[in-house]
């Protein structure tokens, strides 16, 4: 039976709010920090790409490292909100000197100071991952409370998207200082609340020993598929500052109403793609909302300078998708979870979330690496036509190639709702 089986909505939002708090720094971390440090502090484009990729490579050993740790803490001493407390410790101070850089920073502080925010962000976000898939192992409700966790991060990304709106003609030095702090403050008192009153859920038998999965072929497809996908949505997220500024020729009050427009659309799209996935499988669900995206995406060669309300359609439409990108491969991935258990007789279940989040980590570390210095290389600020046309190709044409292979790997997806039933009764059988 379900850890939530007999609880509440305001139990499910204990758990979900951490979310809410955790995705105020996003939107500055993944989108606007690089250009940030490489136009704003001057450390240039090519430098602070490399170094963003550098310190994604550090995810290699630190997220497998940090998923074993996770799986092998006895039940007793918090197997999941043990390391959430201790990355909430190392990341407070680390997201206040990221957001705050002295005038002279150099690439070595971003460095340093990044990699230990990230690593925070993993010690947090895959015990938190975890923690979903074993308070419910239901098909369709194991959607549903992934839908929650990520429309709260969609609300709370909304709601500093609003901030941004109303604080546009402050100095953007102040704005990232002041999403720090109020990241900081906030995140203290929601996930003391989650820690403190959310249940473990069901906890099994500790890992023994650290391992790849590399016989689960189910694992290796999705993998590979959110792999892609998260490159294909990277592209754009890095790219996003840059377009705005070089193609749309949008002031900062004007880009920051499009974000909101954005992350609204997405926070709509949660429940529509969820109530969808309660009849159909979730991963054809997933392939038809990258569908979308692939047709939006097409018509942005057209959108140009001064053209807001042709550009917040298609912002409209790529925020639908992203809803189920963020809803949706989730719960396939806590379906695999499952499959994994049941075939190779191991609790893995963090170590897997661990890949998986390496996974979206090096996709946006290889965007932010191959967009920056080729965007430098072809001189971006002269915005000559090769530079532009460059600009529009990495934003909206290679994340449809993409996209398009991702939806190839997962259109016939062998673990459907029938059959991660028969996983749970056959798990269920064993105990």
């Amino acid at each position: 039976m379900s850890a939530f089986s007999k609880s509440t909505n305001l139990h499910r939002g204990l758990y979900a709010l951490p979310a809410f708090v955790l995705a105020f720094p996003t939107i500055p971390v993944f989108v606007l920090l690089p250009a940030f440090y490489a136009e704003t502090v001057g450390l240039g484009l090519a430098a602070v790409g490399l170094a963003f990729t550098g310190l994604r490579l550090l995810d290699v050993v630190s997220d497998p490292l940090l998923g074993w740790l996770s799986d092998r803490i006895p039940g007793r001493y918090g197997r999941r909100k043990l390391p959430i407390a201790f990355g909430g410790l190392i990341g407070a101070p680390a997201l206040i000197a990221l957001f705050s850089p002295p005038e002279q920073a150099s690439i070595l502080y971003l460095v340093i100071w990044g990699a230990l925010l990230f690593l925070a962000w993993t010690a947090i976000q895959i015990p938190y991952l975890a923690w979903a898939a074993e308070l419910e192992p239901d098909y369709g409700k194991r959607a549903a409370l992934n839908g929650w966790r990520e429309g709260t991060g969609l609300l709370g990304i909304l709601a500093v998207s609003g901030l941004g709106v109303l604080l546009a003609d402050r100095d953007i030095y102040e704005r990232f200082s002041l999403t720090a702090w109020l990241t900081v403050v906030a995140g203290f008192i929601v996930i003391s609340l989650a820690l403190r009153f959310v249940p473990s859920g069901h906890v099994a038998k500790k890992q023994t020993r650290i391992s790849f999965p590399g016989k689960n072929r189910l694992f290796l497809r999705v993998l590979g598929a959110w792999f892609i996908n998260g490159l294909a949505n990277g592209l754009p997220a890095v790219c996003f500052p840059l377009y705005l500024t070089h193609i749309l020729k949008a002031d900062e009050q004007v880009q920051a109403g499009l974000i909101f427009i954005y992350f609204l659309f997405a926070v709509i799209g949660i429940p529509v793609w969820v109530t969808l996935a309660a009849s159909v499988n979730k991963h054809r669900i997933w392939c038809l909302s990258m569908v979308l995206a692939c047709l939006t995406f097409i018509f942005v060669p057209w959108v140009g300078a001064g053209d807001f309300i042709a550009f917040g359609l298609i912002c409209i439409f790529t925020g639908l998708a992203l809803g189920s990108d963020l809803s949706l491969p989730p719960a396939i991935q806590a379906d695999c979870a499952d499959w994994d258990r049941l075939k190779f007789r191991q609790n893995r279940l963090a170590t897997l979330y661990s890949y998986w989040s390496m996974a979206t980590k090096m996709a946006l570390a290889l965007a932010v690496g191959l967009a920056f210095p080729l965007l430098e290389y072809v001189d971006l600020p002269s915005e000559s036509v090769l530079a532009k046309n460059t600009l529009i190709v990495i934003y909206a044409g290679l994340p449809v190639v993409l996209k398009i292979i991702a939806i190839m790997l997962m259109w016939n997806f062998p673990l459907g709702r029938n059959q991660h039933l028969a996983v749970q009764h056959a798990l269920e059988r064993r105990l």
